[in-house]
């Protein structure tokens, strides 16, 4: 009998995030230290592979389901680094919440690595599901946002494992190398509608349109550094999930039909983020639809790899999507963290444990919050849950930041601005330049397109860091979680001044 070999050194990033879930679970009150501490030694085994020679594991044939090249390993650290972010920002909690965010990044880290349909989906998932429980918190708000995101992703998964079947039915493996090769003779309208179920539920990952209007309910009610969390690392598995089936499974033998399903997604995205973030008046909403629209472009050079002119240049519009995806989640991370940290205290400690801070740390009463009509919120230091308001507040509560917390407020600037494409923080510059530059010389359609979306971020993008740099009002929250904000800021400002950092390693190749 021929037994499987199995290479552990290309495993050893999902053993260590697997086995910090299992510690977690049973630390106590050393959960946290324990969690971040085992990830960040995934992280430190992820950049220490990306730096060797490529490895592959559970070998089909010629075939592998899981490989550790230097794309997928930079993606695990990604993963595991903005997990450690996320429980630096997340105060004081049980050890279940521990143990979850380990296990969301132990699939993340699989996912990074995944190369057939089934590994793919399957860590997709095990990155998804903890986020059901983590989303959820006390009051009728929090019930709402977890019953929310649970019904979403129970139908997108079931749609992506519909065109999963799809494929597989026409090709005869779930292999990604394999439907390359054996697409070509399937039927084509079994494999187009394979494709399209398959990137409409890996689409939902990704909060891209038209599976997008959870995003801004779940992040607003969400507690923010599960937001955090949401914004970053999440998108970034359903990124990822859609550059891999495209590129690695579809791009070469798919026809049209993939990169049709793809601009559609592309277009709508762009189109429905802008125009939702412009009618926003709160903070975490803003950067929800905001969000969408960043989808959008990150799913614009995938758009081309399956058409006649994009297909020979299909690793370089690849390469770009992925850029365009690390960038993002990086400034997303970066503005969500310094937000948490100048939030209530109640907004990331359980109830008994805030500081005697904590009325200053809240929204004024009375203060008009541009919710539904305008409605004014009376709050209440003790209660985060106001019905219809989440954590992150109104833009107008931002007034000020710059003044009485500078830490925060200077990386939450930095990102605002990067995600608007603006220098100094020239990461969203380069993000962007990218992306047009592969579609300059084969949709230029859709190029255009894009530019205009930036263009019209800058609308809100603008006035919301003006709030926060020119505006005048009662000074918010004093600013917590320095030394994590400054790590966070020393690292969007080291992709600015040295882009090339992210370009080398979001390089993806077969």
């Amino acid at each position: 009998m021929q037994v499987q070999l199995i290479d552990h050194a290309a495993l050893l990033p999902l053993y260590l995030a697997a086995g910090t879930a299992v510690l977690a679970l049973f630390a106590g009150r050393f959960a946290k230290a324990c969690m971040m501490i085992g990830l960040g030694a995934a992280a430190v085994a992820a950049v220490s592979l990306a730096a060797g020679p490529d490895r592959a594991t559970f070998a089909v044939e010629a075939w592998h389901s899981y490989v550790a090249d230097e794309a997928a390993m930079g993606a695990s650290a990604l993963f595991a680094a903005l997990s450690v972010l996320v429980a630096a920002v997340s105060g004081r909690q049980s050890g279940e919440y521990w143990f979850l965010l380990a296990v969301s990044a132990a699939g993340g880290i699989t996912l990074a690595g995944s190369r057939d349909l089934i590994t793919l989906i399957v860590a997709l998932e095990t990155l998804t599901v903890p986020l059901y429980v983590l989303v959820t918190k006390p009051g009728r708000d929090g019930a709402e946002a977890g019953v929310t995101f649970l019904i979403a992703s129970i139908a997108a998964s079931a749609t992506a494992l519909m065109g999963a079947a799809f494929l597989y039915a026409a090709a005869g493996t779930v292999h990604f190398d394999g439907l390359a090769a054996r697409l070509a003779g399937a039927d084509p309208g079994l494999v187009a509608a394979g494709a399209a179920l398959l990137l409409g539920g890996l689409a939902f990952k990704l909060a891209a349109a038209p599976l997008h209007a959870w995003v801004p309910l779940v992040l607003e009610r969400a507690p923010l550094p599960v937001a955090t969390y949401l914004a970053s690392a999440s998108k970034l598995g359903g990124a990822i999930a859609i550059i891999w089936v495209v590129y690695f499974g579809l791009e070469a033998r798919a026809g049209t039909s993939t990169g049709l399903v793809v601009a559609a997604l592309s277009v709508a995205s762009i189109a429905i983020g802008n125009l939702g973030a412009l009618a926003q008046r709160r903070t975490v909403p803003l950067l929800a639809w905001s969000g969408i629209a960043h989808a959008g472009y990150v799913l614009a050079p995938l758009a081309v790899v399956a058409t006649a002119a994009g297909r020979e240049d299909a690793g370089t519009a690849a390469s770009a999507a992925f850029a365009y995806a690390v960038f993002f989640v990086l400034l997303e991370a970066g503005a969500f963290a310094a937000l948490t940290a100048v939030r209530a205290a109640h907004s990331t400690e359980p109830a008994g444990q805030q500081d005697d801070d904590a009325d200053r740390r809240t929204p004024r009463a009375g203060l008009r919050t541009g919710g539904p009509k305008g409605s004014d919120v009376q709050a209440d230091a003790g209660h985060a849950g106001v019905r219809g308001v989440g954590e992150g507040g109104s833009i107008a509560e931002l007034a000020g930041l710059w003044r009485s917390a500078p830490v925060p407020a200077s990386l939450f600037l930095f990102a605002v601005i990067g995600l608007a494409g603006l220098p100094p923080a020239l990461a969203g510059t380069f993000a962007k330049v990218a992306v047009l530059e592969v579609l300059a010389s084969s949709a230029v359609w859709l190029a255009v397109i894009v530019a205009a979306g930036a263009v019209l971020g800058l609308a809100y993008y603008l006035p919301l860091a003006g709030t926060v740099l020119l505006g005048r009002g009662a000074a918010p929250a004093k600013g917590r979680f320095t030394t994590a904000l400054i790590l966070v800021g020393l690292a969007l400002l080291a992709v600015t001044l040295a882009p090339q950092l992210v370009l080398d390693f979001t390089t993806v190749s077969r």
